[in-house]
C-alpha cells in the first residue's frame, strides 16, 4: 500500500486506539538511528533484494498469533511434509513469515520462517535464535516499543529491515508497507514484494488469545484493559487485510477474507 492511501487509515486508528503520533515519529527515529550505527547489519538496499527473491511470484503463508495458530500449524506441517521433511521449505515453493509472537511457536516446531515481523513484544530470544538460523527480520517501530527498540536493535545482525506506521521519511532509512498489527503488516509486505497467493494462519477475526512468549508458550490470560485493545486491533486488522486485492487473501481454511 502506497504511504498516501495508508495515511488516512492511520489517522483513522491513531483516533480509535488513543495512539500518541508524535510518539510513533520518535519511535521512527530512534529506529533509523539504531540500524544506522548498527555495524553488523546488512545494507538496506541488499535485505530488500533478499526481501524481493523470497517473495516475488511465491506462495506466502502468514502465520498470526491468534488462539487457531497452534492445530492450523500442526494440520499445515502435516499437509505439506513427505517423508518427513517439509517440501514447501525444501523446494522453495512456499514462504513463511511469522508475525512477532507466531515465531516461536515455529521454532518449538523446528522450523526456521524466512522472514519475521515484528515490533519486538513477542519471544524476542527465538526471533533472535531464527536469525542467528538465516531468517530476515523487519523490525516496527511505534510509540510503545521505543524502550524494547533500544535494547534490542543494538544487538540484531544480519539482515534486519525497519519499518514504520507513520511517514518513513520521517525516520529515514525505514519503509512504511501499510498495515497495523505484526500480521497484518506481514500480508501487506507479501504484497508490496509481488507473492503469488497470501493464506493466513492463526488469524481468529472472533476470538483474542494471550500472547506467545519464548519456547511457543502462551500467558495464562489477557486483563480486561488489554483484552478490550485486544479486540480494537482484531477489528482493524480485518479491515485492512480485505483492502489486498492482488493477490487474493485466503484464510487456511481456503475461504477468502471478508471484504469491507
Amino acid at each position: 500500500m502506497e504511504v498516501i492511501y495508508w495515511v488516512p487509515y492511520y489517522e483513522q486508528i491513531a483516533s480509535d486506539l488513543g495512539l500518541d503520533r508524535d510518539a510513533d515519529m520518535m519511535a521512527s527515529n530512534i529506529l533509523s538511528e539504531l540500524l544506522a550505527v548498527n555495524g553488523r547489519l546488512h545494507p538496506k538496499e541488499e535485505v530488500l533484494v533478499e526481501l524481493e527473491r523470497l517473495i516475488e511470484g511465491r506462495d506466502v503463508y502468514v502465520l498470526g498469533a491468534g488462539p487457531d495458530l497452534e492445530m492450523e500449524l500442526d494440520r499445515l506441517i502435516g499437509e505439506k511434509r513427505v517423508g518427513g521433511t517439509w517440501t514447501g521449505l525444501s523446494t522453495g515453493k512456499d514462504v513463511l513469515i511469522s508475525a512477532d509472537g507466531a515465531t516461536s511457536a515455529l521454532l518449538a516446531r523446528s522450523l526456521v520462517p524466512q522472514i519475521i515481523v515484528t515490533d519486538l513484544d513477542g519471544g524476542v530470544e527465538d526471533q533472535v535464535q531464527c536469525l542467528s538460523r538465516g531468517s530476515l527480520m523487519v523490525v516496527h517501530a511505534h510509540g510503545d516499543n521505543i524502550n524494547v527498540l533500544k535494547k534490542v536493535v543494538p544487538r540484531l545482525f544480519g539482515s534486519v529491515h525497519g519499518t514504520t506506521q507513520v511517514d518513513p521519511a520521517a525516520g529515514g532509512g525505514l519503509e512504511n508497507y501499510g498495515g497495523f498489527t505484526d500480521g497484518d503488516r506481514a500480508a501487506f509486505l507479501a504484497q508490496h514484494f509481488k507473492a503469488r497467493s497470501i493464506t493466513l494462519l492463526g488469524f481468529n477475526f472472533n476470538e483474542v488469545a494471550p500472547k506467545i512468549g519464548e519456547g511457543g508458550l502462551r500467558s495464562e490470560s489477557l486483563d480486561p484493559e488489554e483484552n478490550e485493545f485486544k479486540w480494537k486491533k482484531l477489528a482493524w486488522a480485518n479491515i485492512l487485510l480485505g483492502l489486498i486485492t492482488n493477490p487474493t487473501v485466503k484464510i487456511y481454511s481456503g475461504e477468502e477474507l471478508m471484504r469491507f
